[in-house]
C-alpha cells in the first residue's frame, strides 16, 4: 500500500497520538511553570531520580502491570463487533469493570486515597467507601451477568481487597503491616485479572475457535 494511502487511512490514529503525546508533555510543562517541579523528575524513573537500587518497589510495580493488564482486557473485549451470542451485557460489564479498574490503577500509581485526596481535604476514608459505592453499584447492576461467570475468582478478589483495607486500617500488632496488607492486595490484583480474563476469553471464543 502506497505512503499516501497509509496516511489516509490512519489518519485519525495519527492525530490521536499526536493529541496524547502532547496532552502528556503539556502536563509535564504545566506541573514544571506552576509548582516549579523539575522536568527530569517527571519524566525519568522513579529509581533513578532517587538514587536508589532497581529492584525498589517491584511488588507495587508488578501490581500495576497486572491492572493495567486486566483494564486492556475488558475495555479491548467489550469493543469487539463480532462475539458470542448473548454477550451483549457481559461486554457492557467487561466495559464498565475496565473504567474501575483504571481508576483503581490510578489510584494505586499516583497514591490517590492516601495523599492526593487528603492534601485537598478529603479524607480517605471517604474515598475507600466512595470506591467501595462505584463497585458495589457494578456488582448489584450486573449480578445476573456474574451469576453465569467464574465468580468465584470475584469473590476471592473482593475478599482479599477487603482484607487489604482492613489491615491498612487496622495494624496488627508485631506483624510486619506492609508483607500482611500489600501481599492481600496482590492476591486481590491477580485474582481479579484472572477473573476477567476468563470473561474476556468467553467473548472472544468465536474469533479464537477460528
Amino acid at each position: 500500500m502506497k505512503f499516501s494511502n497509509q496516511l489516509k487511512i490512519n489518519r485519525y490514529k495519527i492525530l490521536m497520538i499526536l493529541f496524547t503525546s502532547c496532552f502528556l508533555v503539556s502536563l509535564v510543562v504545566i506541573l514544571h511553570i506552576w509548582k516549579g517541579v523539575p522536568i527530569g523528575h517527571l519524566t525519568r524513573d522513579v529509581t533513578t531520580i532517587a538514587e536508589v537500587p532497581a529492584y525498589i518497589g517491584f511488588f507495587s510495580q508488578t501490581g500495576f502491570l497486572f491492572w493495567i493488564a486486566t483494564a486492556t482486557l475488558c475495555l479491548f473485549s467489550s469493543l469487539m463487533k463480532r462475539t458470542v451470542y448473548g454477550a451483549k451485557h457481559l461486554k457492557k460489564f467487561m466495559f464498565l469493570a475496565g473504567l474501575l479498574t483504571l481508576l483503581l490503577c490510578f489510584d494505586d500509581m499516583f497514591l490517590m486515597h492516601e495523599q492526593l485526596f487528603p492534601s485537598i481535604g478529603i479524607p480517605q476514608k471517604v474515598v475507600l467507601i466512595t470506591y467501595g459505592i462505584i463497585t458495589l453499584s457494578l456488582l448489584s447492576n450486573f449480578y445476573f451477568v456474574i451469576l453465569k461467570t467464574d465468580y468465584i475468582l470475584l469473590v476471592l478478589a473482593l475478599c482479599f481487597f477487603g482484607l487489604s483495607i482492613f489491615l491498612d486500617m487496622f495494624k496488627i500488632p508485631q506483624v510486619n503491616p506492609y508483607l500482611l496488607e500489600d501481599s492481600s492486595k496482590m492476591i486481590g490484583i491477580i485474582s481479579w485479572f484472572f477473573y476477567f480474563y476468563s470473561n474476556a476469553m468467553v467473548i472472544t471464543k468465536d474469533l479464537t475457535a477460528q
